[in-house]
């Protein structure tokens, strides 16, 4: 799995297994704090589709950290005001980078949770398709051309 794939699915997945993975390492490492959890504004680019020139829309709040584990840096950035979550997704980062023993089961626990992800979408997706309304003119409806 890529990092922004891993990422992704600690950000959007169970709370619990972020939880949970962040404190298998913390109870067997010591974490130093490299920089504190904070808040911050990124510019979000975005791309003109009709010149498809780059333009940036505007600012994007984030909450970012930067931990280290036995020498090793782990960053951990998501959209939003989430400091602790910041900081988990750094730890995780920081021990994968350091390819600590722990790590060697995640991958498979991170991909049943990217499916379990991928169902919940499927089922959201088919929920807000119920709603959907068919428009069809006049002429349509009555056969008329």
């Amino acid at each position: 799995m890529k990092k922004s794939q891993i990422t992704r699915v600690l950000i959007e997945g169970d709370r619990e297994l972020l939880r949970k993975l962040s404190g298998e390492i913390e109870e067997r490492y010591p974490v130093a704090i490299v920089r504190t959890p904070e808040k911050s504004l990124v510019m979000s680019k975005a791309r003109d589709v009709v010149s498809q020139q780059p333009f940036f829309m505007g600012e994007i709040l984030v909450s970012e950290c930067i931990v280290d584990i036995q020498g090793t840096h782990g960053f951990g950035a998501l959209i939003g005001e989430d400091a602790e979550k910041a900081y988990e997704l750094a730890v995780i980062d920081a021990a994968m980078n350091a390819s600590l023993p722990e790590t060697k089961d995640w991958i498979s626990v991170l991909r049943t949770e990217e499916e379990r992800i991928a169902t919940r979408l499927l089922q959201d997706r088919e929920l807000v398709m119920q709603t959907k309304v068919n428009f069809d003119t006049m002429e349509e409806a009555y056969g008329k051309r």
